[in-house]
């Protein structure tokens, strides 16, 4: 029988104190203690925890506590009530089921992640950009010092523009406000705008969304960039793109 009440919800102290009283009706706490040889203060912890549960009552006789069992019934109402409480939470989890199956799905995704390094390995980067032939979204490097920053501004990236303007690619940037020249240059170009942030939004990386794409474009003596391919990842940056472009200024060319 203790196993029985376990299962709805019953401690296996308090199972043993309940049916004390279920067989001897309305005694006082000692003799609980002594049919059960439990220790006092289990015996007290699990008539207040059976009070709190409805389980068991107490009147008082001559300043002493008597205890009795509620009727068995008692345990019935429970569990009506507490299906109830499961039916309404079946309810409410239906209601969210669509949107975890959507994240579900999210997770699912395949995404894929590849590291470029070197000079070469940064063209190939520019190169596939343009091979996708889709909107690019850039938050340009600004505190760039390195050499081969420079060399990919002097060779590489004028020849990206040109197949840029010749496939009709658009191109938005994002620049810290110190390179408000470098922003005119690339206004002047067909297919793309610029615009500046504050210089809070300094880095020495750039970071560009294109399709289902990300690549990262880390400047140093020896560059590498990291291409991330993911539809959700992409969505995510283009989002946090489009919120910088709002508060970005524009700037006007000469």
């Amino acid at each position: 029988m203790i196993e029985e009440l376990k299962k709805i919800g019953l401690t296996k102290n308090e199972a043993e104190v309940y049916l004390v009283l279920i067989e001897n009706g309305m005694i006082p706490a000692r003799e609980i203690i002594a049919r059960t040889k439990l220790h006092r203060q289990l015996v007290y912890d699990a008539l207040n925890s059976l009070i709190e549960k409805a389980r068991v009552s107490f009147v008082n006789k001559n300043g002493k506590k008597y205890f009795k069992a509620n009727p068995p019934e008692i345990f019935i109402n429970f569990l009506e009530n507490k299906k109830i409480e499961i039916e309404k939470d079946v309810l409410e989890f239906r209601k969210i089921l669509p949107k975890l199956n959507s994240l579900t799905k999210i997770s699912s995704e395949k995404q894929e992640a590849s590291v470029y390094q070197g000079n070469k390995g940064i063209k190939s980067l520019l190169d596939d950009m343009l091979k996708q032939r889709d909107e690019i979204l850039t938050i340009g490097a600004s505190d760039v010092k390195a050499k081969s920053f420079d060399y990919h501004l002097k060779f590489n990236l004028p020849f990206f523009h040109k197949i840029r303007e010749k496939n009709k690619i658009k191109y938005q940037i994002l620049l810290s406000q110190e390179l408000k020249k470098r922003a005119n240059e690339l206004n002047k170009l067909k297919y793309s705008q610029a615009k500046v942030l504050p210089k809070e939004f300094t880095s020495n990386s750039s970071t560009n969304i294109y399709g289902d794409k990300i690549s990262i474009l880390m400047w140093g003596e020896e560059p590498f960039g990291i291409l991330i391919k993911s539809k959700d990842i992409a969505d995510a940056q283009r989002k946090y793109f489009n919120q910088l472009w709002k508060i970005a200024k524009p700037v006007t060319t000469n």
